[in-house]
């Protein structure tokens, strides 16, 4: 049986869908939670690692507790409140956040408790304050697995005196990424690191290149109803695979598809080690969560 951690934080979501719907849901990493625990069921289990405030302990404990696959010892209670998160989405892509983040970042301690018997690690930044630059580079020192890390977050600037998150210039992302293994962006995080208004496959050639020099096996690019970039180093020289998308007849919310995706990538490679055919895989799960909102179908045990 495998294991795969989740290091990151469940946020309280609320969004206001483009048709005017509104739907409060647990969001941040729990997409990714469900969606491994479903697909490694009967396979391998899941642990999240992350803290909880007093006002989300035991509604998510209570969400979580019900899946044999889901292992709830990462779980750390803190006096903190839960983080808030509302989402505004003008269109299926424009999404306007507006944050109230109250949970510190989760300490390594708690973290290297947790990861002695994992087989892979996802550090999926939901906040951009779940961990720390130092704690991730011990991370990257200590664990000797697979390691995804999800930038999201990351690009975005700290709340506003409204609590409103903008797209920001991520300067240091060299010093946060160097030697993870896989990374993993949207198009428009992308362009955070390339210092470019919409992102270029030029500049992503740029970083993908630095990232693979220092060690990283794959770069992801997400690009919503376009499919994905995987970028990867052979013999030849740095290569860009084009993962064709899944074409759908309507979408509802297009929220945690990026999640999704990377936990559909990371347990079709746990399960059958190709990598070309993980990335087809979890684009058409990520076109799949569009066509709900919330976590719909993922809490079905």
């Amino acid at each position: 049986m495998m294991r795969v951690g989740i290091i990151g934080t469940l946020n309280k979501d609320k969004l206001v869908l483009p048709s005017g719907a509104v739907v409060a849901s647990w969001g941040g990493i729990a997409y990714n939670i469900l969606t491994l625990r479903h697909y490694l069921a009967g396979k391998g289990s899941v642990r999240p690692i992350c803290l909880l405030g007093p006002d989300g302990i035991d509604d998510a404990t209570a969400m979580l507790d019900v899946f044999n696959n889901v292992e709830l010892d990462g779980l750390k209670r803190v006096a903190q409140k839960q983080n808030r998160v509302l989402l505004k989405c003008k269109s299926h892509e424009d999404k306007e956040e507006t944050a109230d983040l109250s949970l510190p970042p989760i300490p390594f301690d708690h973290i290297e408790q947790n990861i002695e018997d994992l087989d892979f690690l996802l550090v999926n930044f939901t906040s951009g304050n779940d961990i720390e630059k130092e704690t991730l580079r011990n991370l990257r020192a200590k664990f000797e697995n697979p390691m995804l890390v999800d930038v999201h977050s990351l690009t975005l600037n700290e709340p506003d005196a409204r609590g409103k998150r903008r797209l920001r210039a991520f300067h240091d992302w060299q010093e946060w990424l160097e030697g993870v293994d896989y990374v993993q962006l949207s198009w428009k995080e992308a362009a955070s690191l390339t210092q470019e208004t919409t992102a270029t496959l030029t500049g992503l050639v740029e970083v993908a290149n630095w990232l693979l020099e220092k060690g990283a096996k794959g770069v992801i690019i997400t690009r919503g109803e376009a499919g994905a970039y995987y970028f990867y180093m052979d013999e030849d020289g740095i290569q860009k695979y084009e993962i064709p998308p899944f074409k759908l007849h309507s979408i509802v919310d297009t929220t945690g598809c990026g999640d999704v995706f990377s936990a559909a990538f990371i347990s079709y490679l746990l399960l059958s080690g190709d990598v070309m055919k993980a990335g087809l895989f979890a684009v058409k799960a990520a076109a799949l969560k569009a066509t709900f909102s919330g976590l719909g179908p993922w809490l079905a045990a």
